[in-house]
């Protein structure tokens, strides 16, 4: 007497799903109704376990495309945060006027022992814009500054007029700007930040977003 072979051992949720589906659509056909008119377990018994599985597999699925794309986004959101907190690390700074005693109040702790402030900063020397391999992106650096704790990095379109807007706050004395616009000629200034507070702001650089 021959035997109806599942082979379901090995098989994942979707791939037993599939053959559960194949089979309810084959039961359902005139000649599956005819030959087995009662089924058991019962069509309506059998959808049970049936559905139950296609929901939990098709919940997985979901899941699994929320935390792909969760996980493709979490870098540029880190990104965007560390910008975000190391300006507020230049106005703690600023604002406390570096007391290591007042820091630790807005939950940021102090970097390293404290020291005699070096002086102020000289402003950037050598600033230099120049064009990246990506669209919308100019790469701006400028000589590195001993004692500078961050680089303030000020953007304008280069157009008489337009005010300065800040475009990334930065431990490293090179760094790409991003998100401008293809075509357009940007100016570019830079300033170091200090124990003994912020320098003068460097001479412009141009340079037109590729």
């Amino acid at each position: 007497m021959a035997k109806v072979k599942l082979e379901l051992d090995g098989k994942n949720g979707q791939e037993v799903v599939n053959a559960s589906s194949a089979h309810i659509a084959a039961m359902a056909t005139p000649e599956g109704l005819a030959l087995f008119p009662t089924p058991d377990p019962s069509a309506v018994d059998y959808l049970i376990p049936h559905n139950a599985l296609a929901t939990g597999v098709n919940l997985i699925t979901s899941l699994e495309g929320q935390l792909t794309a969760a996980r493709a986004a979490v870098p540029g959101l880190i990104a965007t945060l560390k910008i975000a907190m190391e300006a507020r690390a230049v106005y703690v700074e600023t604002t406390t006027n570096g007391d290591a005693s007042k820091i630790p109040v807005s939950g940021f702790a102090v970097a390293g022992t404290p020291g005699t402030p070096i002086g102020p900063l000289p402003r950037p020397e050598n600033v230099k814009a120049a064009m990246a391999a990506m669209p919308g992106v100019i790469k701006v650096s400028c000589e590195p500054i001993k004692g500078t704790q961050t680089y303030l990095i000020e953007c304008r379109e280069h157009l008489d007029g337009t005010p300065w807007q800040q475009a990334k706050v930065s431990t490293k004395s090179r760094n790409d700007i991003t998100g401008l616009v293809s075509g357009k000629s940007y100016a570019f200034r830079i300033a170091a930040v200090g124990a003994a507070g912020q320098s003068p702001w460097s001479d412009e650089a141009v340079c037109m977003a590729p």
